[in-house]
């Protein structure tokens, strides 16, 4: 793991200010194979690059996967926007939560910003099956929002937390992006950002037919300010049962708390 830069106090230290686990942790490590369930909870955040080195390449791909899933309806769809396979996740609320005094932390220290906060069950499932959960987080710009991507658990020998997430900075206003050396010449020199897996599941106007790909010049689909800069966090960690799980990128960081869950069935 690259050595972490951050903004006012050390991130390990902001962690050992919140007391994050109220049972005994273990050092239990391997997935068991008998389809257990599994609680997921995770926080992902910004943080300030001090210094301002971290190369931005405008030529990264941006795409969701086709096996995803939502633990929330949007606001901008219909409570009938269909899922692309069987919904085998259990959502959490935020009295479910264990990581709330992380969450109290990050957004008192200077340089950091919780972008979203979110918990969920599932069956542990192997990399075929288990399903990619939509992440979106922060400010919301038309029909994206600041932070976008998915998520996934994955049980093979070991458990792991695979992220594919893009954090975009909008401009304000048309033409005040700003050059950069990942953006050196113009805001729209950045891939246009993918239009939602269930809004291009939509039929488009005039055709009866579900949309392959949406018509991504079309007011609906750009509704956004022009962007002046994407990151990219796109990694896959061992996570180990009760032990808290980060996830590092200079201006992004992403905490994972794994568990153990025995009554999924009866919840």
């Amino acid at each position: 793991m690259r050595p972490l830069k951050t903004a006012g106090m050390p991130f390990n230290c902001l962690l050992l200010l919140a007391v994050t686990l109220s049972t005994s942790l273990s050092d239990q490590t391997r997935a068991d194979p008998n389809e257990d369930w599994y609680q997921v909870e995770l926080i992902v955040f910004s943080q300030q690059d001090l210094y301002q080195d971290e190369q931005h390449p405008t030529n990264i791909r941006l795409q969701y996967p086709e096996n995803w899933q939502r633990l929330e309806n949007d606001t901008s769809t219909s409570a009938d926007n269909p899922q692309p396979a069987e919904q085998l996740l259990i959502r959490l609320e935020k009295e479910d939560f264990s990581l709330g005094p992380d969450e109290y932390t990050l957004n008192r220290a200077a340089g950091y910003r919780v972008l979203t906060h979110m918990a969920w069950r599932q069956p542990g499932l192997g990399q075929a099956q288990s399903p990619w959960i939509i992440v979106s987080g922060g400010h919301r710009h038309g029909n994206h929002h600041e932070l976008e991507g998915s998520i996934r658990l994955v049980v093979t020998r070991y458990l792991h937390i695979q992220a594919d997430l893009w954090k975009t900075s909008f401009a304000t206003t048309a033409g005040t992006g700003t050059a950069s050396p990942g953006n050196p010449d113009r805001p729209d020199s950045w891939p246009q950002l993918p239009v939602k897996p269930w809004l291009a599941a939509l039929p488009v106007p005039g055709d009866a037919s579900p949309a392959a790909a949406i018509d991504t010049s079309s007011p609906v689909d750009r509704r956004h300010p022009p962007v002046k800069k994407i990151i990219v966090l796109n990694q896959s960690e061992q996570v180990d049962l009760n032990k808290l799980t980060y996830l590092d990128h200079p201006e992004m960081g992403v905490l994972v708390l794994v568990t153990r869950h025995t009554s999924a069935a009866a919840d």
